[in-house]
């Protein structure tokens, strides 16, 4: 089929993303005599066949990253069936064995029964079933995890916004005096109104700054911690700590003149990156579940297909039927991965403007 070539064409690695999001399912089918397509006498191939083919993604464990453990992988699948002469030929292109490991096991010695004959359509045809969903269990295995990452990796990113004590009152009066200079004046002129007004702000301020703690205070060793993506050195947010080696000096918090943390730009970038990886992975589990619903729709069309006599596959019914309950069951299971993600995108978008409200260093 040549649009397996188009499926095949986005793997391999690449600098840059690219045609990320390329999913497809195509069918051919020349089932009847008069479609008859090419005829292979050494290959005892009919010409009556079927053939498929689609591409999947899933996520799975990447050891070459610390911040970030997962990627997503791509697989491309032809299939091909021959219903006169009992014939199945498959092709799988993936980046690593995975696959290869799990489909030689499935067809080994002691493999399950639907594997170990080849001798009639009925077993050969629950085979081919049995081989896709090997690559469908694939395709949905790893997102739960996936998305529990996902879900410390937001709480991390955005805990200091959470977490910020909203005003850190002051300590002397030099620091007192500096605020009211600092803050916005409606009246510069010369009257004893304004200036009571203004003796009256500072001594309260003064008086309440004498029991508390500095607008400038120095973190106690080891609470700072590296943001791993961007490689700077970040305050913890009160309550949390790290045993980390390059904890031990001491580091600097900033406040604005009202005594608000300010936080760095850096954070609401990593939110943003956050959330377009949330979004991506939201978009491949809809198109995987579309791939699903193809696969098992193309299944179930070939028992009412005219070109092809009803007695064919008439004892392929079991089979079919457990396919198709196998396949409800992951779709199912991905609908409540995507609502998932979808409530996990709701709270990103609130703590991003959260956030983006807070001062900046």
């Amino acid at each position: 089929m040549p649009e397996f070539v188009d499926l095949i064409l986005p793997l391999g690695e690449r600098i840059m993303a690219q045609d990320f999001f390329s999913n497809g399912f195509y069918q051919h089918s020349r089932l009847s005599d008069s479609a008859r397509g090419l005829v292979v006498p050494e290959r005892a191939w009919s010409g009556r066949d079927f053939q498929i083919c689609y591409s999947l993604k899933s996520v799975e464990r990447s050891e070459g990253k610390t911040d970030w453990p997962w990627s997503v992988r791509h697989c491309a699948t032809h299939h091909a069936f021959d219903i006169e002469n009992v014939r199945s030929t498959w092709i799988v292109v993936k980046g690593n064995r995975v696959l290869k490991d799990r489909i030689t096991s499935a067809t080994s010695v002691r493999a399950p029964p639907e594997f170990l004959s080849y001798d009639n359509i009925e077993n050969a045809f629950a085979a081919a079933l049995s081989t896709h969903m090997i690559i469908v269990d694939w395709s949905a295995e790893n997102w739960r995890w996936y998305i529990n990452f996902l879900e410390h990796k937001f709480r991390e990113i955005t805990e200091r916004a959470i977490s910020t004590d909203a005003d850190i009152p002051l300590k002397s009066p030099k620091e007192a005096e500096n605020v009211i200079a600092l803050g916005p004046r409606t009246n510069t002129q010369n009257t004893n109104q304004t200036r009571n007004s203004r003796s009256t702000s500072f001594l309260s301020a003064v008086h309440k700054a004498n029991t508390m703690p500095s607008v400038a205070e120095t973190l106690p060793p080891q609470q700072f911690q590296i943001n791993r993506r961007s490689g700077e050195k970040q305050p913890l947010p009160p309550g949390l700590s790290t045993t980390s080696p390059e904890g031990s000096r001491p580091q600097f918090v900033q406040h604005d003149i009202y005594g608000q943390p300010m936080v760095r730009f850096r954070h609401l970038l990593d939110i943003q990156d956050f959330e377009e990886s949330a979004n991506e992975s939201r978009l491949v589990l809809k198109l995987n579940t579309s791939i699903y619903k193809q696969v098992a729709e193309f299944y179930r069309s070939l028992f009412e297909n005219k070109e092809l006599p009803h007695t064919t596959l008439d004892k392929c019914q079991e089979s079919m039927l457990r396919f198709e309950r196998r396949m409800r069951g992951v779709i199912s299971h991905m609908d409540s991965q995507i609502l998932r993600l979808e409530g996990l995108l709701r709270l990103v978008a609130d703590r991003k403007t959260l956030v983006s409200k807070l001062p900046f260093a």
